[in-house]
């Protein structure tokens, strides 16, 4: 078979897959609802969080069949730290332990099929590296926006207890206190509080609600700041004192940690220096050189 007739299909391949993604995405757009008498209605609006891209619906759409199978082949084990995975990256799109295993498996469907026409095609890295990322892509992006949204909770967490001290200081109990900062703030640490305030509704223990926080989240800070609320609890400190003590110090760790945030930045700033100035250092100095013995050469030659 010739190559631009493989290249044509992929082409045509690749398009098709985009019409679809497309279509999908024009098919969940709940902005206007055409009503049966032809009348624009304003749909009722989504839950609040970010929903799927197209191209993450297409993946689930095409793994639905097999999501099963990869539940089974995972194993209970796994299946435990893909839970804790989504959990830490903040449930993105909504995703579940189930919707995980249709979108993994949609994933090696779409972009492993994609690159077996590429290796038939004759283009061997490229396919090669798109069944890895069939493989893989699920897994990354989780792992991904769990590292950015720990970030942004450690970033968060000397603000947030300041305004929590403040408000306890003024006389509010610490969990009334601590719902009314979670309303008034934005951003992972208010999403993660307001959760375990839900559970504590619910009648989960303070202590218990806690600790699944403190397991669901892999910010130091956080964890820190957690045992020390217990342990006031345990010991009877007054918690105003305990909270301005623990603000000082979260603020104390963050300025270390930034601190050695930058000293780990400049060895690598070195490294990619190094390695984009080296070779064109020698190539001009090896340049240099061969221009001088030919010229040399040349001279001794006339």
């Amino acid at each position: 078979m010739p190559d631009y007739f493989v290249y044509a299909i992929a082409g045509i391949a690749a398009v098709c897959v985009f019409l679809l993604a497309w279509g999908i995405h024009l098919y969940n757009d709940e902005r206007i609802v055409v009503g049966s008498l032809g009348k624009r209605e304003t749909a009722p609006k989504r839950q609040a969080g970010p929903r799927p891209s197209a191209i993450t619906e297409l993946q689930e759409m095409l793994g639905t069949p097999f999501g099963k199978m990869v539940q089974t082949m995972l194993g209970n084990e796994r299946l435990a730290k893909v839970r804790k995975r989504i959990v830490a990256a903040g449930r993105p799109g909504g995703i579940t332990v189930e919707k995980y295993c249709k979108q993994r498996a949609g994933t090696v469907i779409l972009y492993g099929g994609l690159g077996i026409l590429l290796l038939y095609g004759g283009q061997r890295l490229i396919g090669i590296l798109l069944i890895a990322l069939g493989f893989f892509q699920t897994d990354l992006t989780l792992i991904g926006k769990a590292r950015v949204r720990q970030q942004e909770i450690e970033k968060s967490l000397p603000d947030f207890l300041d305004i929590l001290t403040v408000t306890v200081t003024a006389g509010l109990g610490f969990r009334h206190a601590l719902g009314r900062v979670t309303e008034r703030i934005d951003g992972p640490l208010s999403e993660e509080f307001a959760h375990a305030l839900r559970q504590m509704d619910l009648g989960t223990p303070r202590r218990e609600a806690f600790e699944e926080l403190r397991r669901n989240n892999s910010c130091p800070q956080l964890g820190t700041f957690i045992t020390a609320i217990l342990q006031a609890e345990e010991l009877g400190a007054p918690l105003a004192q305990a909270l301005t003590d623990i603000s000082m110090d979260m603020r104390r760790e963050f300025a270390q940690g930034a601190r050695r945030r930058a000293q780990q930045t400049v060895p690598r700033i070195t490294a990619v220096t190094t390695f984009l100035m080296v070779p064109g250092v020698m190539v001009l100095v090896l340049g240099a050189l061969l221009i001088g013995t030919a010229g040399e050469d040349l001279g001794l030659l006339g």
